[in-house]
């Protein structure tokens, strides 16, 4: 009797589950946030990031989410590939001007190292689905969806 009952409460459950694997499975990211901790002071900065559709300048576009004021912060870049070893690639993006907001601390400190270094933040493409984003200098890790990053690279030029 309890194997008949164990076996009713399997077959109730079994759609239940396969519904909820494919829902899951389709799941997809539809935006890009970065966040910023201190976790000394207690503050937090929440940033959405929007890169430019394909052409002549790609950008990155960070709108802050925390504030009432939403005055966006432009970074152009370009890209170049160093490595090639069969699908896996790797790069760097070369950060050549920043304009941004003035009154955002954080962006402004980092728009200024730009604008005076040329930052440069590593890309490594893991797979179909992700791309490994670091930055020595700033300090910071993104993973992110290849497919926001439609940009043409060529190989990188030495200094």
């Amino acid at each position: 009797m309890k194997c008949q009952n164990a076996n009713n409460y399997f077959f109730y459950a079994l759609p239940v589950i396969a519904a909820f694997t494919i829902f899951t499975a389709s799941a997809r990211i539809e935006n890009t946030i970065i966040a910023n901790y201190d976790l000394e002071a207690g503050t937090s900065a929440h940033y959405e990031m929007m890169v430019s559709p394909p052409g002549k300048n790609t950008t990155v576009t960070l709108i802050p989410l925390d504030t009432n004021k939403k005055t966006p912060s432009i970074f152009k870049i370009s890209a170049c590939v160093n490595r090639y070893s069969g699908a896996v690639k790797q790069g760097e993006f070369r950060f050549s001007g920043a304009e941004t907001d003035q009154n955002d601390l954080r962006l402004s400190n980092l728009g200024s190292f730009v604008n005076e270094h040329n930052l440069r933040t590593w890309w490594i493409h893991l797979n179909k689905q992700q791309n490994l984003l670091f930055n020595q200098d700033v300090g910071g890790l993104i993973v992110s969806d290849p497919s926001s990053f439609s940009f043409t690279a060529k190989a990188c030029q030495p200094d």
